[in-house]
């Protein structure tokens, strides 16, 4: 369920949520570097419970004014970053499931999420955010 808050400030807890997970990431390639699957299993898990609520407020409330506004078509460009995703929660997946994985394509599953993760929230933060915090202010005058 998507959080009640003023969307302004919804955005801001968006983008720190985005610092918060490249953080998660680190933490992760950290535990990972040093064998301990204990903390790798553990940032991850942190990771997948923050990604959750994330989309929730991103689907829900960012892209649902986009729309609004612009119809399916026009909101394409928001729409096609959000279909991130789901490639991006089917990695954290696959890496939760390291135990079947060698640490060779362990190290490459993450460094694969970490570069989409990187260029998704570059998206989000550089494009999508502000066109929707545009288009919410217009909505409001």
């Amino acid at each position: 369920m998507p959080r009640q808050m003023e969307f302004e400030k919804l955005v801001a807890v968006l983008v720190s949520e985005h610092a918060q997970m490249t953080a998660g990431l680190q933490t992760l390639r950290a535990a990972l570097e040093t064998k301990d699957y204990d903390a790798a299993r553990s940032a991850l898990s942190e990771l997948k419970e923050v990604f959750a609520r994330h989309i929730a407020d991103e689907e829900g409330q960012v892209l649902r004014i986009l729309i609004d506004a612009y119809g399916v078509k026009g909101a394409d460009d928001a729409i096609e970053v959000f279909r991130q995703h789901r490639p991006i929660y089917n990695l954290m997946k696959a890496i939760e499931q390291f135990s079947s994985l060698s640490p060779e394509e362990f190290r490459s599953k993450e460094a694969e999420l970490k570069e989409l993760f990187a260029k998704h929230t570059t998206a989000e933060e550089s494009h999508i955010f502000p066109w929707a915090l545009s288009t919410s202010k217009s909505k409001i005058r």
